[in-house]
């Protein structure tokens, strides 16, 4: 056996980054500033939508319904807003996991 001959080395692919979780953890922002749940979001959506298209659909989904949310919160008299601290859980963990999950009662605002 010749200790010399090293193996090729194969191409490590890198895992695919969950771009859906970061656009669900920025929702977070909004403990950080007001209106953060919509600014986070819509600043990685307006960067990197035209690069990487799983970003542009699922800006589009997080973005309309946190804009949703909010308007759910207003019409409520904040009520809304402990609705959608849970269902924001809920996507995160579903995000993480890189299982889908469609956002309740969300208007569809940018198409």
């Amino acid at each position: 056996m010749n200790s010399d001959t090293t193996p090729p080395h194969l191409p490590v692919s890198a895992p695919p980054t969950n771009w859906r979780l970061y656009m669900e953890l920025l929702s977070l922002t909004v403990f950080i500033f007001p209106l953060g749940h919509i600014a986070g979001p819509l600043i990685l959506w307006l960067v990197k939508k035209d690069t990487i298209p799983e970003v542009n659909e699922e800006g589009k989904r997080v973005l309309n319904f946190n804009l949703s949310w909010t308007l759910w919160s207003i019409v409520t008299c904040g009520l809304g807003f402990v609705a959608w601290i849970i269902i924001d859980i809920i996507s995160i963990l579903k995000a993480a996991n890189r299982e889908s999950f469609n956002h309740p009662w969300t208007i569809r605002f940018l198409k």
